[in-house]
C-alpha cells in the first residue's frame, strides 16, 4: 500500500464515479482502476459496488475512507512544512477558476503583494471543483472560487458579487433597453450551463430562475459560450451572463447579431470568494494576513 493509491481510493470514494475522479487526479480512468483494484487484493476485501454510471462504497471503504483521509493530511501536511519555516521559499500556491471574474484575482494577488512583497504566487487555474479537491489534499494554500463552499475542512471568505446581463439577439424585443428584470424574462426560453463546473453554484442560479416564474430553463450539457450565442441565434433564447466584458467568452457577444442588457440588481445571487484549508492558515502566517486583510474589504462588484 502506498500513498498514491490512498489518494486515489480518497478521490473515487469522494466523487462516486471513476471518470470524474480520474479527471480530478489528472489521470485516464484505466491506471486509477488499476490502482484501485490492486489495493483491494491488499486489503482482501472490494471497496466498491461498480455501477453503470456510478459507484457505491462498500462497508469496508466507508470505514476505511476515515483512516486513508487522515494519513493523506499527515503526509500533505510534512511537504508544506518545509515551506513554512522561516519563509525558506517565498511562494504561495494560489489557484483560480478561470472563469471568475479578473478582478476577483487580482484583488488576491494584489493583496498578497501588499502584505508580503516578497513572497511570489505559483497560479493554478483550473474549475472550482478541481480547486477545492486540490486545497482538501494539500497541493494549494488559497484559491478564488465560486461560492457556496462544501467540502469538509475547507472555509471560504465571500470578495465580490456578480453583476449579470442578459445576452440575446441584436433584434430582441429587450434589444437596446437599458436594463431588464428578471420578471420580464417568465415567458421566454433561457440557457442554463452545465453545472459540472460548480454544481452547488450553478444550482443556486437554476432555482433563482424557478423561483422567479421562469420555468423555460434549457439545460445545456457545456459551458461553451460559442454554442450558448450559436444557440442564441438559431432559437432567440436568452442567457444570463455576466457582467463584466473582461470575462472570458464576452467577446463572443461583441457582434453587431448580439445585444447584452443588463439585469437589475437581483441581490446577492452570485458570489465569488476565497477558499482555503481550515488548517492552514492557523500556521501560516503570510496567509492569515492575506485573509485578514481581505476580510477588512469592502464586498467588491463584478
Amino acid at each position: 500500500m502506498d500513498i498514491q493509491q490512498l489518494r486515489y481510493f480518497v478521490a473515487v470514494a469522494e466523487e462516486r464515479h471513476f471518470g470524474r475522479a480520474a479527471e480530478r487526479l489528472h489521470l485516464t480512468a484505466s491506471p486509477l482502476s488499476r490502482r484501485i483494484r490492486e489495493l483491494e487484493r491488499e486489503l482482501g476485501a472490494d471497496l466498491f459496488v461498480r455501477g453503470y454510471h456510478t459507484v457505491e462504497l462498500t462497508a469496508v471503504a466507508t470505514e476505511f475512507l476515515p483512516a486513508a483521509r487522515d494519513v493523506l493530511e499527515r503526509f500533505d501536511a510534512l511537504r508544506a512544512f518545509g515551506s513554512l519555516a522561516a519563509d525558506a521559499v517565498p511562494t504561495r500556491r494560489i489557484g483560480a477558476t478561470p472563469l471568475a471574474p479578473p478582478g476577483a484575482l487580482d484583488l488576491v494577488l494584489d493583496t498578497l503583494a501588499a502584505v508580503r512583497p516578497a513572497v511570489d504566487a505559483d497560479l493554478t487555474l483550473e474549475p472550482s471543483q478541481q480547486l477545492f479537491g486540490r486545497l482538501a489534499a494539500g497541493r494549494l494554500d488559497l484559491a478564488v472560487v465560486h461560492l457556496p463552499v462544501d467540502v469538509p475542512g475547507l472555509d471560504s471568505l465571500p470578495i465580490g458579487r456578480y453583476r449579470f446581463a442578459v445576452a440575446m439577439r441584436a433584434d430582441d424585443e429587450f434589444a437596446g433597453r437599458d436594463s431588464v428584470d428578471i420578471g420580464e424574462l417568465t415567458r421566454r426560453q433561457v440557457l442554463m450551463i452545465s453545472g459540472k463546473v460548480h454544481p452547488a453554484a450553478v444550482g443556486n442560479l437554476r432555482r433563482f430562475l424557478i423561483d422567479a416564474g421562469i420555468t423555460r430553463i434549457v439545460d445545456l450539457p457545456h459551458d461553451d459560450a460559442v454554442q450558448v450565442a450559436a444557440h442564441i441565434t438559431r432559437y432567440r433564447s436568452l442567457s444570463l451572463v455576466l457582467g463584466d466584458p473582461r470575462q472570458p467568452g464576452a467577446r463572443v457577444f461583441d457582434g453587431p447579431e448580439y445585444a447584452v442588457v443588463p439585469l437589475r440588481d437581483p441581490g446577492p445571487l452570485f458570489e465569488v470568494g476565497v477558499a482555503w484549508p481550515a488548517e492552514r492558515a492557523l500556521r501560516d502566517p503570510v496567509l492569515a494576513e492575506v485573509l485578514a486583510e481581505l476580510r477588512r474589504a469592502t464586498l467588491q462588484r463584478f
